[in-house]
């Protein structure tokens, strides 16, 4: 399925969109680049952790897998609920924004959806295996607790792309897969070589291409970055669970998120594609009009492809876990 939404942009996307062009957080081709793990937000919209304005609105609880902070949104009514597995974004380099803890109360008191919120290991201190190492700690935790198909898997930006990898490597470990796997702005090839970027740089206010290029290096850390792992792009697409993948058409991704579509169109896998044309890098975690449009189309995509699970379920994680 394709959803291309061509309304006009809303008042509050073009101010934000002259926010980021005004701040130059895309630069042209003859300004200096960035270093890579300067990411592009200002240490007070950094939150490890969720803020009080989301502990107010949902309940929050928090546990430790293989030695590193996982956090649960939980909304506080309702005695069915679903599970997401959600892996932020930030270029592999920069953990949670407090965008992602807003955007994330807003899923969970929207969808009744429970969001388990892992801070995976990032670069440059740690790399891509690392990482892979904690989820699969995590997801073998979960799944011990809750059946499989109750669980979404959801990531933005750098997180999408490590959403759509790690499905690729539990179907390669035979182990169980997710009910979905929804994609927001996902980064999936860390080489950035397809030549559509070039013409779609020009129009993107957020995403540095070069800033992008030196933090998947310091992902890779030595590996191959065309491994499924890394770049899920060169990865096998059967056999995996239902995918929904979100883009907007100022987002030097799109070129990456529509060779997907290409893909999934080739090779029969199932893929809901939605494009949103004026909209940039992660729009969906914006407080935006168009961002109430996707949360509408996620919720159904929760609602039709993840059963609900028992509240009691994931309690058993907390006491398994010692919380």
């Amino acid at each position: 399925m394709i959803f291309i939404n061509r309304g006009h942009q809303s008042v509050r996307s073009a101010l934000f969109e002259q926010v980021f062009v005004r701040a130059k957080l895309s630069h042209g081709p003859d300004a200096p680049p960035p270093r890579f793990f300067m990411r592009h937000y200002t240490k007070s919209l950094i939150s490890p952790t969720p803020p009080r304005t989301v502990r107010a609105r949902v309940e929050v609880r928090s546990i430790k897998v293989a030695g590193r902070q996982v956090h649960v949104l939980m909304p506080r009514a309702g005695a069915c609920t679903r599970l997401v597995l959600y892996l932020h974004g930030g270029s592999y380099v920069t953990t949670f924004t407090r965008q992602h803890w807003n955007f994330l109360a807003k899923l969970a008191e929207t969808t009744q959806t429970s969001i388990i919120a892992p801070e995976y290991p990032l670069a440059p201190d740690q790399r891509w295996s690392d990482a892979y190492r904690m989820l699969f700690a995590l997801w073998d935790r979960l799944t011990a607790s809750v059946v499989s198909v109750n669980v979404g898997l959801m990531g933005d930006s750098a997180g999408g792309g490590l959403a759509l990898g790690f499905a690729q490597a539990l179907r390669d470990a035979h182990k169980p897969m997710p009910a979905a796997v929804v994609l927001l702005s996902p980064w999936l090839d860390v080489t950035l070589e397809n030549p559509g970027i070039t013409h779609l740089s020009p129009l993107d206010p957020f995403l540095n291409v070069e800033a992008l290029r030196a933090a998947g290096r310091a992902w890779a850390a030595g590996s191959n970055p065309r491994r499924h792992e890394i770049s899920p792009i060169y990865g096998r697409m059967s056999d995996l669970p239902p995918l929904s993948l979100f883009i907007g058409t100022k987002d030097i991704l799109l070129a990456d998120c529509r060779k997907l579509w290409n893909i999934c169109a080739a090779t029969g896998t199932h893929l809901d594609y939605y494009e949103y044309e004026h909209m940039m890098h992660v729009w969906m975690l914006m407080p935006i009009r168009e961002s109430g449009y996707a949360v509408e189309q996620i919720a159904g995509i929760l609602a039709t492809q993840t059963p609900c699970a028992d509240r009691d379920q994931l309690n058993t994680l907390f006491e398994e876990a010692g919380a």
